[in-house]
């Protein structure tokens, strides 16, 4: 990858989870979780975010980011615990509101929230009749969560049809919340966030950096346009594990993030021919291929100078902050003396 040319902010970093581990019952399932984020906010990382469940392997330890952050309230003290993301329209604005409030009274004021449309139809199962019309759910959501935040109330009929209000019980140490809204599609998406405020949470999943740094072309023109103060934050999810030798590294992390890719694949491939389905033979180059991809152009993955090519790539694409997936297979004790050589990186200004 071509370094940037002229000088770019640093970006700031911050921790993201989203394992695959089967369902059964096991001693230790969140010891890595507690021994990265420990470090993460001894180190000065900036905060950590909370996947929510697509009711599968893939991510499926984390059903709700609120059950997680109230742990990481009393086991923090620095880092912003940070939902990455609620699916609104799984969820009732008031719970939403009031679960966040109690986790910023635990940590003394230091959440922040990014919700996501949603797109996985099986998610649903909560609330199926919003499938539909998810999108200005979420948006009529995260107004109502940001008015309960604040003090205002959510107006509703109770059982006996009469018109009730409710303000939230106990009310947040901070007085606003800052709201980031998961983008994974097209512009307008980012325009749309752009346009009412919120902050970006973004991968590249389904774009290169070149489409990224359009996007967030989009995203600030939106925000100047309808009278937002400042850029806002674009904060960007990277596969992450850095080291200090090239060829170890990739080999280190080339089968686990092949096996992490293949368990996911029927989430990303629903209604399609699915890569199980594939003859041994294209299927392992399938996986191979999309290794080499992201290894090469989506990850952060690789020895020091590799990754800071990355970091200045991504910077240079309006990123504000790396969000860095750290749990896609690689063994805890490795991915742990990792984070040393990714605070390494952190500090390379």
């Amino acid at each position: 990858m071509e370094r940037v040319p002229g000088p770019v902010t640093w970006p700031t970093f911050s921790l993201l989870f989203f394992a695959s581990q089967p369902a059964e019952a096991e001693r230790g399932k969140f010891d890595l979780f507690r021994q990265s984020t420990k470090f993460a906010d001894e180190h000065g990382f900036e905060g950590v975010w909370i996947p929510e469940r697509h009711f599968h392997e893939f991510g499926g330890i984390f059903p709700n980011p609120s059950l997680l952050a109230v742990l990481l309230s009393e086991t923090t003290k620095n880092l912003r615990l940070r939902a990455g993301s609620v699916v609104m329209p799984l969820h009732h604005p008031i719970r939403v509101a009031e679960e966040w409030a109690v986790v910023d009274n635990l940590s003394n004021g230091r959440v922040d929230i990014s919700f996501a449309v949603g797109w996985n139809a099986n998610d649903f199962v909560f609330a199926p009749k919003s499938y539909a019309d998810r999108k200005q759910i979420t948006f009529d959501g995260i107004e109502a969560v940001r008015r309960l935040w604040e003090g205002g109330a959510y107006e509703s009929p109770n059982g006996k049809g009469e018109a009730m209000k409710i303000q939230i019980h106990p009310m947040p140490l901070q007085k606003r919340l800052n709201i980031w809204l998961t983008c994974s599609g097209g512009k307008e998406r980012f325009a749309e966030a752009g346009a009412k405020g919120y902050n970006v949470l973004t991968a590249l999943l389904f774009q290169s950096v070149e489409d990224l740094a359009e996007k967030v072309a989009s995203y600030r023109e939106a925000r100047a346009a309808n009278g937002h103060a400042g850029p806002g934050v674009v904060t960007l999810m990277l596969h992450t594990f850095v080291g200090t030798d090239e060829k170890a590294v990739k080999e280190s992390v080339r089968q686990p993030f092949k096996d992490y890719l293949e368990s996911s694949s029927d989430l990303w491939q629903a209604g399609d021919a699915r890569l199980k389905d594939l003859p041994a033979r294209k299927k392992a180059d399938m996986l191979e291929y999309a290794f080499e991809r992201y290894y090469q152009k989506t990850a952060l993955l690789g020895a020091h100078d590799s990754c800071a090519k990355m970091v200045e790539s991504v910077a240079g694409a309006g990123v504000n902050e790396i969000a860095c997936l750290i749990d896609f297979g690689l063994k805890r004790d490795v991915i742990l003396g990792g984070l040393e050589e990714l605070d390494v990186l952190r500090r390379r200004r």
